[in-house]
């Protein structure tokens, strides 16, 4: 058997014997991906690529924190609209009230990627 064929068995059979574990380390990352966008995928991408404003205002939808139908905590969702369509997001600014108007920054490409830039 030549070289070159031993190493194909070689990688072949280190496959099969940790197919299972990369397969546990790739769930693991894209948990951690999908848990953490906000401030890993989302911030990166709007304070590097480019951006369009849209004004934008609270709307009387309540987003509870944990536990927050006992102790009564939350916040308001917003909404704006880019090229006549809906894009709603939490706040998670307590002092905002409903009607409030605000600044909204957003991916021109993905506008659901957004976040408030100032709120009045």
């Amino acid at each position: 058997m030549s070289l070159k064929k031993s190493k194909q068995k070689n990688k072949k059979s280190h496959l099969k014997e940790y197919s299972k574990d990369y397969l546990k380390i790739g769930l693991v990352f894209f948990f951690i991906l999908f848990v953490f966008r906000e401030p890993l995928i989302y911030s990166t991408i709007l304070s590097n690529f480019n951006v369009e404003y849209a004004k934008g205002y609270i709307i009387d939808e309540k987003n509870y924190e944990r536990r927050g139908h006992l102790t009564d905590k939350f916040s308001y969702s917003y909404k704006f609209y880019y090229d006549n369509e809906e894009y709603f997001n939490v706040s998670n600014r307590k002092e905002l009230k409903v009607g409030d108007s605000l600044m909204i920054e957003f991916n021109k490409y993905f506008p659901f990627m957004n976040r408030i830039v100032k709120s009045n």
